[in-house]
């Protein structure tokens, strides 16, 4: 496996302009779209979908429930697998209703989403529960996704503590010339190689360290050939598709959900750092600013105030909200973490 690492570098710098690519293609319907490709296959070479089924089997065991987002006619499972649940969301209603392995269904516009907090669908907040799948898959569609860290916070929320999210896409030529057009503009001008990488930075930058063994794999065919490292030629881009015969090439990223810890078992600091995995607002800066100090107050309450003090935590994106406003040149970042600290470890602090 190629191991992802948590400093991204560029690949968190692109997934940082994501907002504003999407903001270009708003008019863009995508439920629209996919509703319109209705009666259209997802045509993928076997050998291809062997390798990726074979990457499930390594992960996903009898018994599990599973969500898969972007679900349509085919989820390329083992036929011997026996989940106890299988929930797809997707865009075309009679492809999951086509789709053997799914038990319930339901759809939702994955690129309807509120910023910051995940996907905006009612029916989504009514069914799907947090912390209640053993895994979630989502194969061929991060690349359809204008803002997949909102999509993938909601997959965090519903996964399990432990449960993994497994990510598969293929090169970037495998259907242009059936779905290029839904393609987001990032997509589109990235190699397979960054596709990778920026996959990983939706994990690291929807959760944060709230995701765990965060890896990317190369599972391509032997025919496919080395098309991580190859050297994209302008014909190539103007020509797309596997003309030759050639399998697409397939690569999957993956991650699991780390579980919050207990503060009456584990290190305070961390467990603070924990329960900010998923807040808004909050830069990683200021995280790691105010997690010490936070430790510190707590450590100094007694039982009672520290459960009132805890309570606290989800104040922190409203006082950084008023924060940010502040002339940072005169009132830094350790400043700003140490109000944060103060009011928030004030048991009598509304």
């Amino acid at each position: 496996p190629l191991s992802m690492i948590n400093n991204l570098g560029e690949a968190a710098e692109n997934a940082s302009e994501e907002g504003d690519a999407a903001k270009k293609e708003v008019s863009f319907d995508s439920l629209e779209f996919w509703q319109g490709k209705g009666d259209v296959k997802t045509e993928i070479d076997s050998r291809t979908v062997e390798k990726i089924t074979n990457h499930y089997s390594f992960y996903l065991r009898d018994g599990m429930s599973v969500l898969e987002l972007g679900a349509a006619d085919n989820s390329y499972l083992p036929e011997t697998l026996k989940l106890n649940s299988h929930v797809g969301v997707g865009a075309v209603q009679s492809q999951m209703d086509s789709n053997p392995s799914i038990t319930s269904s339901f759809v939702v516009d994955l690129n309807d989403v509120v910023e910051d907090d995940g996907l905006s669908s009612d029916e989504w907040k009514e069914k799907i529960e947090d912390n209640s799948f053993d895994a979630i898959i989502m194969a061929n569609t991060i690349d359809f996704l204008n803002n997949p860290r909102e999509v993938f916070k909601s997959a965090w929320r519903a996964l399990k503590p432990g449960g993994v999210m497994i990510v598969p896409f293929l090169s970037k030529d495998a259907y242009v010339s059936e779905f290029g057009d839904a393609f987001t503009k990032q997509w589109r001008d990235m190699t397979d190689d960054q596709h990778m990488w920026v996959c990983g930075s939706f994990f690291q930058f929807s959760a944060g360290d709230g995701w765990e063994k965060l890896q990317g794999f190369d599972v391509s065919p032997e025919e496919a050939g080395d098309k991580l490292n190859k050297k994209e030629g302008l014909f190539d881009k103007l020509k797309g598709g596997n003309d030759d015969g050639t399998p697409p090439g397939a690569y999957v990223v993956q991650a699991r959900k780390k579980a919050e810890l207990d503060p009456t078992k584990g290190d305070v600091e961390e467990v603070i750092r924990s329960r900010m995995w998923m807040m808004p607002t909050l830069e990683d800066r200021d995280k790691k600013l105010v997690a010490p100090r936070l430790s510190r107050a707590y450590d100094v309450l007694g039982d009672e105030d520290k459960e009132r003090m805890m309570s606290h935590l989800n104040s922190l994106p409203a006082i950084y909200e008023s924060l940010i406003k502040m002339d940072q040149f005169a009132f830094g970042f350790s400043m700003q973490a140490q109000l944060a600290a103060d009011l928030v470890g004030d048991p009598d602090f509304v």
